[in-house]
């Protein structure tokens, strides 16, 4: 096995039926913001009564997924270069952007894995360019790492 890095998560899921569905409904939530999910542990396992009868489970789980590996190829993920081509107004874009770079935009920090965006450097992976304030970032662009959207990152500047 390749050597990997993993982020860890904790998170409950339930399911009227059994642990398995608890276990089931975690998984499937955390998958649907989160890429490269790799493993899990059952931490905790308890049950709500009603009525003298097992209402629901609810399992708490870590969840472990690759940080900065192409799920492919397993390999780490490295940006590639890009040519600058194009029309003057093209380069001059790219100019204002990294003077903006020296601005002191703030950076973000996503709470699920722990990735910071720093518009000085932009994200080349999402084809985002130096001096990009986080704010004016696509609504389509994702956490490089994880995978999750937008709303789930904090300031830190």
């Amino acid at each position: 096995m390749a050597e990997s890095v993993y982020k860890i998560i904790e998170l409950s899921g339930t399911s009227k039926t059994d642990i398995e569905g608890a276990i089931q409904s975690a998984i499937s939530k955390a998958s649907e913001t989160i890429r490269n999910l790799k493993w899990f542990e059952v931490v905790e396992t308890r049950g709500v009564i009603e009525n003298d009868r097992i209402a629901y489970w609810q399992v708490t789980l870590k969840l472990g997924f690759n940080v900065g590996s192409d799920e492919r190829t397993g390999k780490e993920k490295v940006p590639e270069a890009k040519e600058q081509t194009g029309k003057q107004g093209t380069v001059k874009k790219e100019s204002q952007a990294k003077e903006g770079a020296k601005t002191g935009a703030s950076k973000y920090r996503c709470k699920v894995c722990g990735y910071i965006y720093d518009p000085e450097k932009g994200d080349p992976s999402q084809e985002i360019k130096p001096g990009t304030p986080f704010e004016e970032l696509p609504d389509s662009w994702k956490c490089p790492e994880c995978g999750v959207n937008k709303e789930q990152f904090e300031k830190i500047d």
